[in-house]
Order: C-alpha cells, then sequence, then structure tokens
C-alpha cells in the first residue's frame, strides 16, 4: 500500500512539472538473452550512467502477458508489481550509477514479447521520460524441436566422455562442438540413482542438481566451441553409469534444436570398485530430494520482522540435504511464495540483525547470494516498505 502511494505522489509530482524532453543525458546497457524456456529463470540486468539523475527517479519495465518478474536487485528502491509492468521508486538517487537485475519466467502458453524499460526523472524542471533499450523474448520450447539428424546439419553436436577413477568415482566429460548458435545452450542429464553428483567444472554457465538430474545453462554462451563441462558420480557401478542418458538444447535464427547426447567410452576402464555400500546409503539419503520436506513451515511474526533467505527452487528439499550441500546447520523454514519454495531462517525486529545474520552466512556458507526479505504480519512486503512502517533505516 505504502509503495502505491509513493508511486501515485510520484505521478503527481511529475504531472505538476511541465513538458516531456528527450535528451536522455545519460548511457545505459542492457544485458538479456533472447530466449527463455519453460521453468528456468531467464536473468536481465540494467546499468544505467549518469552525472544528472539524482532525487526523485523511477524505472518501470513494461512486461509483455505470460511472463513472471522477480527483482533480484533493487539498489534500495522501491518495489511495486503490477499487472504487466514492474517499477522501482528512489525518493532521492544519489548514486551515478544505477544497476537493476530482475529473472524472468514463462507461462507454458508464452511464445515471444517485448520487455520495455521507461525511466523517468527530472532535469532543469521538466520531467524526462526516456525509453531504454527493448528486449524480445523467445520462447525455445514453443518453437520447432526438428529430429536428431537435421540438427546434427546444422552443426551443435554433444559427445559424453567416461573416465574411471577408481574407488566408485566416475568422471564424465560433456564436450560441445559444431557452429551455428545463437548463444542459448542447454545440457540436461539424468544422472543414476544412490549416486554422489559433484561438479568440477561448470564452464561459466548456470549449474543445476536436482531431483536426479543435472543442467548446464548458457543463456549467452561466450566462449567459443568447443566447450567441455565436467562432473562427476561417487558410488556408481560401471553398468549405471553406462546408462547415462542427456539431451543437448539450442537456439539457431528463431528455432529451437534438440537431440540426444552421445557416449563414448574408450577412455573408461572395467574398474568397478564401489567406495563403502554404507556411506552410499548415508551420503545418498542426503543428496535424494524429496516431495515431502522435513523442513519448519514458517510461522508468521506478528508486526514487521526481517528474516534471511538462503535460497529457493521449484523442489522441496530436506534440512539434511541442505545441511550435506551447504555445510549448514541452523533452522531452515520454507514458505510458498509466486510459485517458488523459498527457505529462509532468523526472524528478527531489528534490519540490521537480519543484515549482520546474512553477512555472517554469506562468508561461511556457499548458499546463491542470500538477502534479507521482510515481513508485515506474516505476509512478504518489500524491505523499503519494512523500514519505513518500522522507522528504521537502511544499512548496506
Amino acid at each position: 500500500m505504502l509503495v502505491k502511494i509513493s508511486t501515485i505522489l510520484f505521478s503527481i509530482f511529475l504531472a505538476l512539472v511541465c513538458g516531456l524532453a528527450n535528451d536522455p543525458g545519460f548511457v545505459h546497457e542492457v544485458s538479456s538473452s533472447k530466449t527463455i524456456c519453460q521453468g528456468i529463470e531467464t536473468p536481465y540486468s540494467v546499468r544505467i550512467q549518469s552525472e544528472e539523475i539524482n532525487g526523485l527517479v523511477q524505472l518501470e519495465f513494461k512486461i509483455p502477458e505470460g511472463l513472471h518478474t522477480q527483482v533480484v536487485n533493487s539498489q534500495n528502491s522501491k518495489i511495486s508489481y503490477h499487472t504487466n509492468a514492474v517499477s522501482l521508486l528512489w525518493d532521492n538517487l544519489e548514486e551515478k550509477e544505477i544497476n537493476i537485475e530482475l529473472v524472468f519466467t514463462s507461462n507454458i502458453d508464452f511464445e515471444q514479447g517485448e520487455i520495455t524499460p521507461i525511466l523517468s526523472y527530472l532535469k532543469n524542471g521538466q520531467r524526462i521520460d526516456a525509453n531504454l533499450d527493448k528486449t524480445t523474448l523467445h520462447n525455445l520450447t514453443s518453437r520447432t524441436i526438428l529430429d536428431q539428424t537435421t540438427s546434427q546439419t546444422m552443426g551443435i553436436s554433444c559427445i559424453r566422455h567416461l573416465t574411471d577413477e577408481g574407488e566408485g568415482v566416475t568422471r564424465i566429460d560433456l564436450v560441445i562442438d559444431g557452429e551455428g548458435f545463437d548463444g542459448f545452450l542447454k545440457i540436461n542429464e539424468e544422472t543414476p540413482n544412490n549416486c554422489i553428483v559433484e561438479i568440477i567444472d561448470s564452464e561459466l554457465s548456470l549449474s543445476q542438481i536436482e531431483n536426479g538430474f543435472i543442467n548446464f545453462i548458457w543463456f549467452d554462451a561466450k566462449s567459443p566451441l568447443p566447450i567441455t563441462v565436467t562432473y562427476k558420480l561417487l558410488g556408481c557401478s560401471h553398468t549405471s553409469t553406462m546408462n547415462i542418458k542427456g539431451k543437448i538444447e539450442y537456439a539457431f535464427g528463431n528455432s529451437g534444436f534438440s537431440q540426444d547426447i552421445a557416449n563414448y567410452n574408450a577412455d573408461f576402464e572395467t574398474n568397478e570398485a564401489m567406495i563403502n555400500s554404507d556411506q552410499i546409503t548415508e551420503i545418498s539419503e542426503l543428496e535424494k530430494v524429496n516431495n515431502t520436506s522435513t523442513n519448519n513451515a514458517l510461522i508468521p511474526d506478528n508486526g514487521v520482522s526481517f528474516r534471511v533467505q538462503l535460497m529457493a527452487g521449484h523442489n522441496d528439499v530436506t534440512q539434511s540435504w541442505i545441511t550435506y550441500k551447504y555445510n549448514f546447520t541452523g533452522r531452515s523454514d520454507t514458505e510458498m511464495h509466486e510459485g517458488w519454495v523459498k527457505y529462509t531462517t532468523g526472524s528478527y525486529q531489528d534490519y540490521q540483525l537480519a543484515r549482520n545474520e546474512r553477512e555472517s552466512i554469506n562468508k561461511v556458507h556457499n548458499f546463491p547470494e542470500p538477502f534479507v526479505t521482510a515481513y508485515y504480519l506474516g505476509e512478504r512486503i518489500t524491505v523499503g516498505e519494512a523500514l519505513i512502517i518500522s522507522q528504521q533505516d537502511w544499512i548496506q
């Protein structure tokens, strides 16, 4: 409610000052993939540099229908989500550079759409509305997927090399080679049951391990081909590693292509030594992702409270899995929010205490960028709103 009021006041204030202007007075850069896949977050960022933009500033993003938006880095702005739009408002911007990060996810029926950022600010008593660079996102999964023979003629291929390193350890190298793709690459491997998966080299990709699958995703691959990613399996027999299945997907010329990953096992020895079976059972139970979580359901706090979000995903994981994966033995609570299972820890009335907890976790544990979240009467609100309600100061 506070964000809505702030946005309305902002609009009224700018309407009182005369005119529109087209002199941008700044330089900017928009970074984004041109493709999006169902169930995968697509990163998007805007960087704006200026000596003239300060004070009351708004950055609004027009979002096509079928896309869901989450602000990852708001740079201390007040966030307001609307139908097909999200806006960020600074009451008194002082920085000379704005860096905003978003992620997009798509509905199953989304095909393509245009993201339009608009920067509004005051200059010499005049309101300036500046349209920034637009980005058109195409849904890769809605395009024609050609058969393997056709896609091979386009030039991209992936081969799986297996090497037995002894004591139940198998090294897997996935080699992507060829030419003719537009930056988007995705590898999906189905790993054997009861094996521990360890990523060795992701080659600048977004890597994920969940529900018996391992994914390597590049939204805009920069490295020249061939690219090699590597992972290891611990506690797997020779037979099970030979049955690994996987696919590679890529985009080219507004079309999507998919093909199976082929095995090349000339370097694979017949050594089937395994780690102790008790170890396999103990560790694999920690690695397994369950549909029923043993985490604690989030209990609403009274008034304003601050927590630290550790991570988020589309699947529920156990407390023991978090302990094994991140060596985190503290309490973690779960909640469903905007279609995601979110894991938080702690509950503080003072923002500074939550911020200090986040810094302590960041130094010791390898969570993917934990951050402070805020609640009012058990409902999620922005940290900016919580600070205003509780009359606290923002601390970096």
